[in-house]
């Protein structure tokens, strides 16, 4: 799925440009190396899902135009 038109609304800046749902570690990491490679910044939750042998982790990866920065992050960098 891409949606370039989509703001983030806790990230005025950032731009979603796709949402990937993945089933791996390994391919959560391969996605965040692309990115960071690529200068993109993104947003990774975990969930879990019922699946034959119970319970199954899965990630969906939002990759955003620019790196989202916390409000928090941002007051703590100024004062240091």
């Amino acid at each position: 799925m891409t949606d370039t038109d989509v703001k983030i609304d806790d990230e005025a800046a950032a731009e979603l440009i796709a949402t990937h749902y993945l089933t791996s570690v390994d391919e959560v990491v391969e996605h965040l190396r692309a990115a960071d490679q690529l200068g993109l910044g993104v947003r990774v939750s975990s969930y879990l899902v019922a699946d034959e042998d119970g319970l199954g982790s899965r990630w969906e990866l939002e990759l955003l135009t620019t790196s989202p920065v916390h409000q928090e992050d941002e007051a703590e960098t100024v004062s240091e």
